[in-house]
Parts: C-alpha cells; sequence; structure tokens
C-alpha cells in the first residue's frame, strides 16, 4: 500500500472491520518499516452494533489519530420494522449475498427492533429517524472537515420535533458545494464563505424558537461555542498541512489551480475579513504566501467588483441559482475557438473572461443581458446572467416582432458604446421567457468596432463607424447581388448578420423550415411582405456602404411591432411613428374604418385634426426651433410638403393607401418631436456646450424623418428614376483641412450640388451638421469666452461632464478637430475649477432622455414615464434640497435651485447611483443610468404602478369562484408576493445598502405582471442628507413604516429595514395600513414613547403576529435576522 500511495494512485489507505488490536499491530510494523500506516477502518455501526465503535476503538482515536467510514446506520433495513413480520419476498435480505452479513442473531436483532419500535412511538417518530438520532450524540462520529456538524445535528433534530419546518431551514444545498470539494486548500479558500452560512443559520435557528415560543434548550444555547470549537480544530487540521512542505505542494495543484487558490483566498479574505478569526487569516495569509513563493504568481490589486466563487452558483434540477433567484450561465472559452482547432491555454481563457467581463458589467440596457458575475478561474471560466434563453426554446413566444426588436435596440446600444459583435451568431440573440418573449442580446463576444483614424470621418446617421469596404474587387456593387458574409468585426458586419438573423427567425417562426440560410435568397419569400423583405435586404445589401443604419432597422422593426398589434381591416390607419407618450395605446380598439381618397382628408390621430391643417401648424410649429436644428426640420417640412403634393393626385402612385397612412404616420411622429419634453431642454442650462452636445442628438433624430419618406417615396414608386437609390447609413463626409477646421470648402460643393432633388436630403444634412460643429468648434477654441460663460460652478461642472461624455463615450460623431477642441476645452476649465471627474459608469446625459406622462409628485421628486435609446423607462427626477420644502404641486419637472446642503446631496446622490448601478437582481428595479449635473435624475426600468395590496387583489378576483371580498388576498399570493419582496430587501442588505424608506407602494410589480421589485430608495436619497432628514418625516408621509430609532433622528439599519418590512407584512395581510386613521403625530408618539406596535387584525393568526412582533421589536438588537424572517415566509405559508 506504501508503494501505490507514494506512486500517487492513492492518498490513503485503510482497514475494513478490524479488531483494534489488529490496527494496532499494522500501525507498529508500518512505523517500524517507516510504511504507511492505515488510515481509517470501515465497521457496521448502529444503534444494534456499537461496541467497536464506541469502545474497542478509543484507544485508536486518541493514539493514531483513526478515522471512521461507518456503514449499514439502519442494520440492512432491520431498523425501519419491516422485517418484524418475516423477510418479505424480494427485500434485501432475501437475497443470500445480503443474509449471510446478519445471518448471525437475526432473530434477535429484529425482537429488539421490535421493542424500539414502542419507544420511538411514545417520543413522536419513527424507528428509523430514532437510530439514527442515536448517532448523533456520539463524539466520534463527525466528518473528516467538521466544520458546521453541530448546526447540522441542530437542525435535524429541531426537524424532526418541528415537521411543520421541514420546507425550511434548508443548509444542504448551501455547504453542498463545500463538502463535495475534494481539493483541501480550496476549501480553506473557502473558510468566511461557510462560516458566514453558518453563522447567520444559527440566528435563524434561534429565531425560529423565539417566533414559535419553544423554550432553548441547552444544545441551542450553545451552538456558537461549538462552532468556535469546530473552527480551531479546523485550523489546527490546516498548519499540520503548511507544516508538511510534501502535502502542501501536492495540495497545490498545477498552474491553473494554483491562481485559483490564490484567487479564491484573496476574495475570502477581502470579503469575509470581519467575521474570519485571527487565526484563520493567519493560516489563510501562511498558505498564501506559500503558494506565491512556489508558483511566483502574484496576484495585484483585489479581484473584480464582478467576481464570484465558483461555490457562489448553486446549480438544482440542472438549472443554477445565485443569491437564491435563478439565472443563466455561459463559459467564455468559445470566444477563443479557430477554425484550426487548437486547444487554448489556460492563460488566455482566463484573459478571455476577464476581457469579456470587463466589458459587459459596464453594460446596463433593458436589452442586453444584465451580468451578474464572473468567473475568470478555474478549468471553465463563465459568465452569470439574467435568466435568458435562446428564443428557439419557444415558438409560441417568437411570433410577435417583439424579441427582434428587442434585439435591434440593444444592438443600436452596443454600437453606441463602440462595440460589436466578433462573431454575430444565434447564441447571442436571448428572450426573457415571461409573459412574452423580450428579446436581449448576450454580452460574450463583444470586442471595440472598427473606426477610421485618418483627418476625415465618415460616419452614419446611426452611430455607424467606418465603412470598411467588403465588396468584391471588380467593383460590383448591385446591392441586390447577395454573397457569404466574412465578419470584419465592424458596425456593418453587425447589420448584416442581424439582417440574416431576421430573416432565419421569421423561416422559423412561420414553419417555412429550421434550416439557417448563410446568404439571401435572390427573391422575396412568402413568409415575409414586401416592407420587411425591403428591410432584410437592405441590411445584407453586399457593399457596407449600401447597409442600412441601425435607427432605420429599429425604426422599422418598431413599425412591424406596431402593426402586428392591430388589425389592418377593421381598424384606423396604424400609427407608425416612434410614440413618445404612454398615454397613446396603438392597439385601442376602433370602430370599422373606410381610408378617405385624398391624402388632404385624412385625420393625423395626435393632432386630431386633417392633413390639410395639421400640415401649416406644424410649419409654424418647427419655426420655433432655434439654430441649424430648426434649418434641419424646415427641409423634412419640405419634403413632406413635395410628397403631399404629389399624393394628392394619386396618378401612378403605387400602394396610395399604404403610402398616404405611412405619410400621416410621419406628420403624426414630427408632431410627437416638435412637443415632446426633451429632459436636455427643461433641465440642462442654458450654457453654449450644452446646447452644442444636445444638438448631436438632435440631428441624429431629424435623420430619422428623412429615412422615414425615403421609405415612402421607393414605396409609392415617386422617386426620379435618374436619382440614385437612397442610402440609409451614409452620411457626407466631414472633412477636415490642413488647419485642423471643418472644410468650408466642402459647403461650396454642397452648394452646387444643391440643384438636386429635394429628396436627396444628405448634402442639406450634412451641410447643417457642419455648420453645428464649426460653430461649437469655433466656441471651444475662444477659452477666455468659454471662461466667462461658465463662471458658474454648476453650469462649469456640467459643461465639463458633458464635454467627458461626448469626448469619450461619442466621440465617433465627431471629427478628430472637434476632439481635440474639447480636449483643450476640457484642460482650459480643469484650470478655473479644478479637474474634471471621470464620467460615472452610469451616467446618462440629459438629452437622450424623453419624457412621457406624468406618473406621480413626491415631496422629493417627481417619477416620468420616457424614452432612452428608444426604450421604454421610468424617468425619476429629484428635486434639489430648497425646492423639496416649498415643492409645489402639478406636472411640471422642477429646475435646478440652490440650497445649504446642496454639495453633501450631491455627493450622496453619486454614492447612490454608484450603490444602486452595481445592484443585479430580478426582485429590485435595475437602474440604467442617472445624471447628476444640473437637476439630478435616475432612470430606471419601468414597472407597474400597482401596489402590492392591489396586485393581491387583482389576483384574487381572477381566480374563478374566489370571494376577495369576504376572504380578503389568497395566502398563497401573499406569501409568494412577500418571499420575493424579502429576497430583494435580503440581496440589498447583504451588499451594505440600507432601504430606509420601505413601504407597501415601494414593491412594484414587474412588468410580466409576476415578479415583485423593491424599488424607489433613489427618491429617499434627499432625505438622508443632511438636515433634510430630519425633516423628511413631516413630509414623506411613511411614517407609519418607520422603525422608532429612525423617528428619533438615528440613522437607518438593517434592522430599521426589519421593522418597515415587518410593518409591510402587517399591511398585505390585512389589507389596511399601519395606524390607519392616526395622524402622524399621534404616531410617532406610540411609536417612540409607548414604544407600541399597531392594533392587531383579526385577520392575523398567532404565528403571524408573532414574527411581526419580533421584526417590530423596540431595541433593534432584539430583532429577528432578515435571513430567518424570509426562510420563515417560505416555510410557513401562512396557511
Amino acid at each position: 500500500m506504501s508503494y501505490v500511495i507514494k506512486r500517487g494512485w492513492a492518498f490513503y489507505w485503510g482497514t475494513s472491520e478490524w479488531s483494534a488490536q489488529d490496527i494496532i499491530e499494522a500501525c507498529e510494523i508500518a512505523d517500524r518499516l517507516g510504511l504507511v500506516r492505515p488510515a481509517f477502518d470501515q465497521p457496521q455501526y448502529h444503534i444494534l452494533e456499537r461496541s467497536s465503535v464506541e469502545l474497542e476503538y478509543e484507544i485508536l482515536y486518541k493514539k493514531y489519530g483513526y478515522g471512521l467510514t461507518t456503514w449499514s446506520p439502519l442494520a440492512f433495513g432491520i431498523l425501519t420494522g419491516k422485517y418484524s413480520k418475516g423477510i418479505p419476498e424480494g427485500s434485501r435480505l432475501s437475497m443470500s449475498s445480503y443474509m449471510n452479513y446478519v445471518a448471525d442473531g437475526f432473530e434477535v436483532k429484529v425482537a429488539k427492533a421490535d421493542k424500539l419500535t414502542a419507544i420511538a412511538k411514545e417520543i413522536g417518530c419513527t424507528l428509523a429517524q430514532l437510530a439514527i438520532a442515536c448517532n448523533r450524540p456520539q463524539k466520534v462520529i463527525k466528518t473528516p472537515d467538521r466544520l458546521g456538524d453541530y448546526l447540522v445535528a441542530l437542525r435535524n433534530d429541531f426537524i424532526l420535533q418541528h415537521s411543520v419546518c421541514r420546507r425550511g431551514l434548508n443548509l444542504s444545498s448551501q455547504l453542498n458545494a463545500y463538502e463535495s470539494e475534494t481539493r483541501v486548500l480550496l476549501k480553506l479558500a473557502a473558510t468566511g464563505r461557510v462560516v458566514n452560512i453558518l453563522l447567520r443559520f444559527g440566528r435563524v435557528v434561534e429565531s425560529y424558537m423565539e417566533v414559535m415560543e419553544l423554550e432553548k434548550t441547552a444544545e441551542v444555547t450553545q451552538w456558537r461555542e461549538q462552532l468556535s470549537s469546530e473552527r480551531q480544530e479546523r485550523v489546527l487540521r490546516f498548519q499540520q498541512i503548511i507544516s508538511d512542505e510534501q502535502r502542501l505542494l501536492e495540495a497545490m495543484g498545477d498552474d491553473t489551480q494554483q491562481m485559483e487558490l490564490l484567487t479564491l483566498l484573496k476574495h475570502d479574505m477581502t470579503m469575509y475579513h470581519s467575521i474570519l478569526a485571527p487565526e484563520e487569516l493567519d493560516v489563510m495569509s501562511d498558505v498564501y504566501d506559500e503558494v506565491v513563493r512556489h508558483s511566483e504568481f502574484v496576484l495585484v490589486g483585489k479581484p473584480p467588483s464582478w467576481f464570484l466563487s465558483p461555490h457562489d452558483l448553486l446549480c438544482e434540477n440542472g438549472s443554477y441559482y445565485l443569491d437564491a433567484v435563478r439565472v443563466s450561465k455561459c463559459t467564455t472559452g468559445e470566444v477563443l475557438q479557430t477554425g484550426s482547432g487548437d486547444p487554448t491555454s489556460w492563460e488566455e481563457e482566463e484573459e478571455a473572461c476577464l476581457r469579456q467581463a470587463t466589458v459587459w458589467a459596464d453594460l446596463n440596457h433593458p436589452h442586453v443581458a444584465k451580468m451578474l458575475g464572473a468567473c475568470h478561474i478555474g478549468k471553465e471560466p463563465f459568465v452569470v446572467h439574467e435568466p435568458a434563453e435562446p428564443l428557439v426554446s419557444n415558438r409560441a413566444s417568437a411570433q410577435s416582432w417583439e424579441p427582434l426588436l428587442g434585439w435591434a435596440l440593444g444592438l443600436q446600444y452596443l454600437h453606441e458604446r463602440e462595440l460589436g459583435y466578433k462573431n454575430f451568431d444565434d447564441s447571442r440573440l436571448l428572450a426573457r421567457h415571461h409573459v412574452t418573449a423580450s428579446g436581449v442580446l448576450s454580452g460574450l463576444g463583444l470586442v471595440p468596432v472598427k473606426r477610421q483614424t485618418s483627418a476625415s470621418l465618415r460616419r452614419g446617421v446611426s452611430n455607424t463607424f467606418s465603412m470598411v469596404a467588403l465588396a468584391a474587387e471588380d467593383g460590383n456593387d448591385d446591392e441586390n447581388q447577395h454573397e457569404l458574409h466574412t465578419p470584419t468585426w465592424s458596425v456593418p458586419s453587425d447589420i448584416f448578420a442581424f439582417g440574416l438573423a431576421i430573416y432565419n427567425t421569421r423561416q422559423w417562426v412561420s414553419m417555412y423550415g429550421n434550416e439557417k440560410v448563410p446568404v439571401l435568397p435572390q427573391e422575396p419569400p412568402q413568409f415575409l411582405s414586401d416592407r420587411e423583405w425591403d428591410l432584410v435586404d437592405r441590411m445584407c445589401a453586399r457593399a457596407p456602404d449600401r447597409r442600412v443604419s441601425m435607427w432605420y432597422v429599429v425604426h422599422q422593426l418598431q413599425a412591424f411591432f406596431r402593426a402586428s398589434i392591430s388589425s389592418s381591416d377593421n381598424k384606423a390607419p396604424v400609427d407608425l411613428s416612434v410614440s413618445l407618450n404612454p398615454e397613446d395605446d396603438p392597439a385601442e380598439e376602433h370602430e370599422a374604418y373606410k381610408p378617405p381618397d385624398n391624402i388632404d382628408d385624412f385625420i393625423v390621430p395626435k393632432m386630431n385634426v386633417k392633413v390639410v391643417k395639421a400640415m401649416p401648424h406644424l410649419q409654424q410649429k418647427y419655426k420655433e426651433t432655434p439654430g441649424t436644428n430648426g434649418t434641419m426640420l424646415q427641409h423634412v417640412i419640405g419634403r413632406l410638403a413635395g410628397l403631399r403634393a404629389q399624393l394628392q393626385s394619386r396618378e401612378n402612385i403605387k400602394e396610395a393607401t399604404t403610402v398616404m397612412e405611412g405619410f400621416v404616420g410621419v406628420l403624426d411622429m414630427l408632431y410627437d418631436q416638435l412637443r415632446r419634453r426633451d429632459l436636455g431642454k427643461e433641465q440642462s442650462s442654458s450654457s453654449v456646450v450644452a446646447s452644442f452636445c444636445a444638438s448631436r442628438a438632435a440631428a441624429q433624430k431629424v435623420a430619422i424623418f428623412h429615412h422615414e419618406i425615403d421609405r415612402l417615396l421607393t414605396l409609392a414608386d415617386l422617386r426620379d428614376v435618374s436619382a440614385s437609390a437612397p442610402t440609409h447609413v451614409a452620411l457626407a463626409d466631414i472633412h477636415e483641412g490642413s488647419s485642423e477646421s471643418i472644410d468650408i470648402a466642402c459647403d461650396t460643393q454642397d452648394a452646387i450640388l444643391d440643384t438636386r432633388d429635394i429628396h436627396d436630403w444628405q448634402l442639406k444634412w450634412s451641410k447643417a451638421r457642419r455648420e453645428q460643429l464649426r460653430s461649437f468648434q469655433t466656441c471651444l477654441k475662444d477659452t477666455e469666452e468659454l471662461k466667462r460663460q461658465l463662471s458658474d460652478p454648476k453650469t462649469r461642472l456640467e459643461a465639463q461632464m458633458l464635454l467627458q461624455f461626448e469626448l469619450h463615450k461619442r466621440r465617433s460623431s465627431y471629427p478628430n478637430s472637434v476632439l481635440k477642441a474639447m480636449s483643450l476645452a476640457l484642460s482650459v476649465l480643469d484650470t478655473v475649477g479644478g479637474s474634471s471627474e471621470v464620467v460615472p459608469s452610469w451616467f446618462i446625459p440629459p438629452y437622450e432622455v424623453v419624457l412621457g406622462k406624468h406618473i406621480a409628485q413626491g415631496g422629493f421628486g417627481d417619477v416620468y414615464y420616457g424614452k432612452w435609446f428608444d426604450t421604454e423607462v421610468v424617468v425619476k427626477i429629484l428635486k434639489s434640497q430648497a425646492s423639496a420644502t416649498s415643492s409645489s404641486k402639478g406636472g411640471s419637472p422642477p429646475t435646478s435651485c440652490s440650497g445649504s446642503n446642496e454639495e453633501d446631496a450631491m455627493e450622496l446622490f453619486r454614492r447612490e447611483a454608484d450603490h444602486w448601478f452595481m445592484l443585479n437582481h430580478q426582485n429590485v428595479v435595475h437602474l440604467y443610468g442617472a445624471c447628476h449635473v444640473g437637476t439630478p435624475f435616475f432612470v430606471c426600468e419601468p414597472a407597474k404602478s400597482t401596489s402590492l395590496n392591489s396586485h393581491v387583489k387583482e389576483l384574487a378576483c381572477a381566480r374563478p369562484g374566489y370571494n376577495y371580498e369576504e376572504k380578503g388576498g389568497d395566502p398563497a399570493d401573499i406569501m409568494r408576493c412577500l418571499v420575493l419582496a424579502g429576497i430583494g430587501l435580503k440581496y440589498l442588505h447583504e451588499r451594505g445598502i440600507v432601504h430606509c424608506d420601505l413601504k407597501g407602494n415601494n414593491f412594484m410589480v414587474g412588468t410580466d405582471g409576476k415578479t415583485i421589485k423593491l424599488g424607489d430608495f433613489g427618491m429617499s436619497v434627499l432625505k438622508r442628507s443632511g438636515k433634510g432628514r430630519h425633516t423628511a418625516h413631516a413630509i414623506a408621509g411613511a411614517v407609519p413604516w418607520k422603525a422608532p430609532e429612525y423617528l428619533k433622528g438615528d440613522d437607518p439599519t438593517v434592522m430599521s429595514d426589519v421593522y418597515g418590512f415587518g410593518m409591510c407584512i402587517l399591511e398585505l395581510i390585512s389589507g389596511t395600513f399601519p395606524w390607519a386613521g392616526l395622524p402622524e403625530a399621534a404616531v410617532k408618539f406610540h411609536v417612540t414613547k409607548r414604544k407600541a406596535l399597531p392594533p392587531r387584525s383579526k385577520k392575523l393568526n398567532d404565528l403571524q403576529w408573532n414574527l411581526i412582533q419580533h421584526m417590530c421589536c423596540y431595541e433593534p438588537s432584539e430583532r429577528i435576522s432578515l435571513d430567518a424572517v424570509v426562510d420563515m415566509l417560505h416555510t410557513f405559508r401562512f396557511e
């Protein structure tokens, strides 16, 4: 055996049912000859066979540290009672091979088992439970690494005595990964994580006993001491390993394992430093130093903020869970796959995962799958993201155009961030399968897109980048000639691949075939309409500079989606515009509709007037738009007037009705543009920098009108046959002369060419944009005038932040000379007011957000529907400290004003945004971005404006035969809502965030109608800033939910949230607010002076009321933990 072990074929050897004397003799021989001693014995051990383990082997434990691997705890089934009436046919003991083990004294053992059955009945358990429980108290029966043994046994005893708790107190799933780990040093690297689990679990068991009003036995009260003893014993075991250099080297493993070990050790010591004992930290540090010494690897800095330990991810029945929530997992090795098939090294895989996770973690958009964490170490690096699967997993959900629109919006966002896909294939196209398939993109495989860096910057209106020539060298630029696509890591490449994805998806959805095509056919297929085929055909044009822009793709897919949810036969014209007002319902029912014959008789829905009156109104409205943006809109109006004149004759017009309905849609969209509430106009200062930065977004939006007019002209066959086909992607070059300024010669050239058809709009658009950029460049170069205009610190801070954003986040929108002018201007401003801060990853400029319908107004802010990157969002605008104290009612957004605490409030806002932006959980409202200059605001995901009470009522009323008025909310619905709400709050607390403003209407219902999300902590920012904290209670309207210490002016803690959540439980079960009917002053008196709770509702049973009482104790230290609350909500189900 020594030879086998030294060759590495085994780690140790043991004996099986040897006598103690034989084992002692074997150990002595091994010591005398320098051989490896046996390490353990494998005895049979149960309540009927105990002598060897408990008596005979005692000397072995003390003298040799001998181990055990016991077997047959139920004596081959005898201790289940099934053999009390003989041996059943087909049972294990009916086979001779098994009967040989128990033949000796079989009848005697069965008779003893029958007597034990009677004892088991007296204490209320089965014979098998009694047999297992009798083994547990033996101190010699323990695991090799016995960390947690005592708590596991304590949990098992508690469940045996209180079977109602069997659904909760689940410790095994949390420890499975640790206990199944075979590498001893990786178990050391999980010390903090496991200790944290055990400490929290012990407090949960105590909380169960308090709420259930059970007496704490001595076994319960000493769990901390027992855990401490287990930890000390474990430290000694690892110290022995460190002292044995050969054993330590073997435990380190290869290079991959050593890097994994170093990362996990550093991560664990960083994350759990506060709960690790000094001796545990010492032994972990010693191992870390030894690994560094032998491997020569050195880790610089902390692990990334997104880092996950492999054990953080739980796998159950093929599904993955993180923080008790289902997630999706993908490996990152595929991004390194090459055609050669050569294997990649672990260094390459680790670097690839680090690079991919770093890029993905910075993305935050409704249609890019949210990354929740990643692990870049080990043999299979992986990324975890929100639950989203390939669309092919659900054909029914894919019938709508919704997932394709989602992918387009996500791709548009990625291109704005100057990112594209190395290889765009179906694995990047995911969908959330809740109610409908919401399309989201994977963040895997993203790379910086190619961008031209020469003096001339060619740019598409959709922020497309450097059009790389893909056409064949023979110069054939026939865009209808489709060829096999070769990825080039550019925006045109993505658009080509996405066009193919649209074709293949619609083919699959329509059940015309499952085989994906690598190139488009020459003829349009039956499953695509003419307009749909036109879009795909343009996306897959052979020449990259002939492909449409992502802005155009998004606009067209929005039209397809709107058309798909409206009936084309019995309804008014489909509004194909991009609605900016959630009040407008595209699916609203209309009576039977017959289109007019004359274009002037069509009604523009949002204006509620006929075209003949709408056109003069729009012509007057655009004049209110100042500067070059007004000039751009003037050209749009001119083109619309020309198209209207052609449509009035209806001669030689194909698809006349469809074109006229589309024309009305453009008027609707233009009316939206002219009347919409651009957050940049309402919240930003009037500085020249803010205006110029906003002009980029405005110019891009104007181009969309031109694209839609081009589409209508093509559809109606009204374009001059001599004119070239419209290109939906390329802008005219913005040239720079030797003086590094926008080339004026281009204006002269454009003036010569500007005699062409009015519908050749690109030259006019390009000329207007050059005028904007030239003015911008001139302004930035006049540094003295710039300093004078930005002398106010707030205005200067805003200008610095916007310039930084445009320079670093939208740099592809500007020629190099303007970029240099921006850098120079920033340097000058830095000398005036100090160095400008780095643009936060969550920063969104106001001019990229459009306000919609006003939702709600509070003492500290207003909430609106809005749009960001053409995606529905919710915008939360915070009032400054001064305006908060004197807020007026109404729907208008607040404006900036100064206050004594504004600097503190701004810093608090930044910290809040930093924290919120890092949160990744389906039970917490997602933050897409924020702005801290000007008037601060948050942009977050939309949710139903429904309180938990209303949601529970809706669910109950939807159940056939359920009487809500008589029974109230369904207990199952209440439990589910409370568990999900508690999980979200628990997630916040685990990341050190206190909500401090809990109440029922701060838990929102997701757009899927199922998920409960915790939100509105952004609106409480100013409540916690300086003097505003003490005045907050008078105007916040949430006093009945507040903890006593918070009402008295102390800072809120996690225990304050536990109190608030207790009041939310009371609110949801009882159906009424806490302290309903009492004024806030009276509530504050009862809570802080009388230390009272609200009156008990008759709808609360004893267990529910006990839970609330223990959550809402007057002293924070006496309240039970949120871990216990969530566990009990799941366990008892309040039935």
